[in-house]
């Protein structure tokens, strides 16, 4: 697995119709990868501000190949940093404790008459989104304390699924703290498959990092 991030270039119109668009990134991430015969694989990838710069990353089995999103939303020469993430994954022990980040589509389902696997609704209150993330760690294999992790920053997307020409509205949260591995290959599966819904829309991917 790889990690890797490129920093984008907000000057740009393509690269603000993007940030507003997961759809339209979705599309130009699927584009740096090169599968044989039609074959998909799990990507993952965010959108982070870090020190008032936006980058994507992206978990991904292959290195991406940069080169033609780079010239659509990126500054002339920036380059991008690929990293083995393996070397994290492969030695996750049960106790190790990490910081992580995490930008999650906190969602419940609740059943109706008509439909027994129920209606997809979002949590809105700071409670419903934290309570949202418990309860993913318990079935993730990581354990989070009350006091040890914050919502940093809350964004409701709106846009136009192209195939469909259908809105979609996506509540995103971004979480950030500390947490402690319970179960290793759960958590290893985590960090690999993502965590909650949107994985194609920029949530899902949690980065860890070890405790200093």
């Amino acid at each position: 697995m790889y990690l890797s991030r490129i920093e984008l270039d907000t000057k740009r119109h393509d690269t603000r119709r993007a940030i507003a668009s997961p759809q339209v990134l979705h599309a130009a991430v699927e584009r740096c990868f090169h599968t044989a015969d039609g074959e998909k694989q799990r990507k993952l990838w965010r959108i982070d501000l870090l020190r008032e710069r936006i980058y994507l990353l992206t978990l991904s089995p292959e290195p991406p190949d940069f080169t033609n999103f780079s010239h659509q939303f990126c500054a002339p020469g920036n380059k991008e940093e690929i990293k083995d993430y393996r070397p994290i994954i492969e030695n996750i022990k049960e106790g190790h404790c990490f910081r992580f980040r995490l930008r999650g589509n906190p969602t419940h389902s609740v059943s109706t008459e008509k439909d027994m696997r129920g209606k997809v609704l979002a949590h809105v209150t700071t409670e419903q989104q934290r309570g949202w993330l418990m309860k993913k760690a318990q079935n993730n294999g990581f354990g989070l304390s009350e006091g040890e992790f914050d919502i940093v920053e809350t964004r409701l997307l709106r846009f136009l699924r192209a195939e469909k020409n259908k809105p979609v509205e996506i509540n995103t949260a971004i979480f950030e703290g500390r947490l402690e591995v319970t179960d290793a290959d759960l958590f290893s599966r985590a960090l690999t498959q993502g965590i909650g819904r949107a994985k194609a829309y920029g949530c899902g991917l949690i980065t860890v990092m070890p405790l200093q």
